[in-house]
């Protein structure tokens, strides 16, 4: 008994020092949610669609996040792209409701193991355009998974996806400038069912672990302006900055059994980050067809920058 315990506890530590498999998930929450609900909207203040009753729209999407070694999180990738698509219904003049569908497919790199991942998700959306103010409100659900195969161990993390959010934006003006504030409160969380956390020292059965995010993000844009002759591909542009801050509230702590022994720690992360982003969005309309795009840049506290955006196609009838 007494060469079993020092044994167990050698072996537990290091399973527990492969900590990036579980910290990478709250990233690939953050990720989805942000990714899909970016670019939702289609009515927002300076990028009005059409003002018809009704429209079709399909959206191709994509995302790339690195953190740097220097995280405490460990060196990893995490890239996926998807697509989604929906009917767009004018209930009024400038009040909209919006129902889609779509999944994402990617990929979780790290050490020398990767995560194949995957979502299905549905939703629905309302916008209300007031003079310069603009309200929205969105709410996507459904099936998130990872998944890898590890020496026998088939690991798979996934369960439901559910992220709501409210935005608030208003047009300034200001002598010869009108920016654009606004603000955005997002919340988003993934429930996996129990599974299997394989590494060489053993199996750990993850049990009772959701992943719970907050966040909220404050933005300043740029009125759109003309890209005149240089830029034949969309006519308008909108240049943007801002920050916001992630605060994880629940999954920063694991437990499971591991040799048939109850165990528990935690991610060893911190639980809030802040990061600061820009971007850009486009604008094209050519008869009945909308064409808009964004793309947006950030980099937060834990070392770690990323990539992502939409092009979507809208066509109003």
């Amino acid at each position: 008994m007494k060469r079993i315990l020092p044994l167990l506890l050698l072996c537990t530590s290091a399973l527990f020092a492969q900590k990036a498999p579980f910290a990478s998930q709250s990233d690939l929450v953050a990720d989805v949610s942000d990714t899909l609900m970016g670019g939702i909207y289609h009515h927002r203040l300076g990028f009005e669609s059409f003002a018809y009753e009704r429209s079709a729209w399909v959206q191709m999407l994509g995302n790339y996040r690195e953190r740097d070694s220097s995280s405490q999180r460990g060196h990893y990738e995490n890239w996926f792209g998807g697509v989604v698509g929906g009917i767009n219904y004018g209930l009024c003049q400038d009040s909209y409701l919006n129902f889609y569908l779509g999944g994402t497919w990617g990929n979780v790199d790290m050490y020398h193991s990767n995560f194949d991942t995957e979502s299905i998700f549905f939703g629905m959306s309302y916008e209300k355009v007031c003079d310069r103010a603009f309200f929205g409100f969105a709410l996507a659900g459904g099936y998130l998974a990872e998944e890898r195969h590890y020496q026998g161990v088939r690991e798979e993390p996934r369960g439901l996806f559910v992220t709501p959010e409210v935005t608030y934006a208003n047009q300034l003006c200001y002598r010869y400038l009108s920016p654009i504030f606004s603000a955005t409160l997002r919340y988003a969380g993934f429930f996996p069912s129990d599974y299997e956390h394989g590494e060489i020292q053993g199996i750990l059965y993850v049990q009772k672990r959701s992943i719970q995010l907050v966040s909220l993000r404050g933005e300043v844009a740029t009125a759109p302006f003309a890209c005149g002759r240089c830029l034949r591909l969309f006519h308008y542009l909108q240049s943007y900055l801002g920050v916001s801050g992630r605060f994880q509230f629940d999954g920063n702590h694991v437990s499971g059994q591991l040799l048939g022994n109850r165990e528990s720690f935690s991610q060893g992360v911190d639980r809030s980050i802040v990061y600061g982003m820009v971007g850009l969005r486009a604008l094209k309309r050519c008869a009945c067809t909308d064409l808009q795009a964004s793309i947006e840049g950030n980099y937060d506290s834990d070392s770690s920058w990323r990539v992502y955006g939409e092009f979507s196609l809208n066509y109003a009838f």
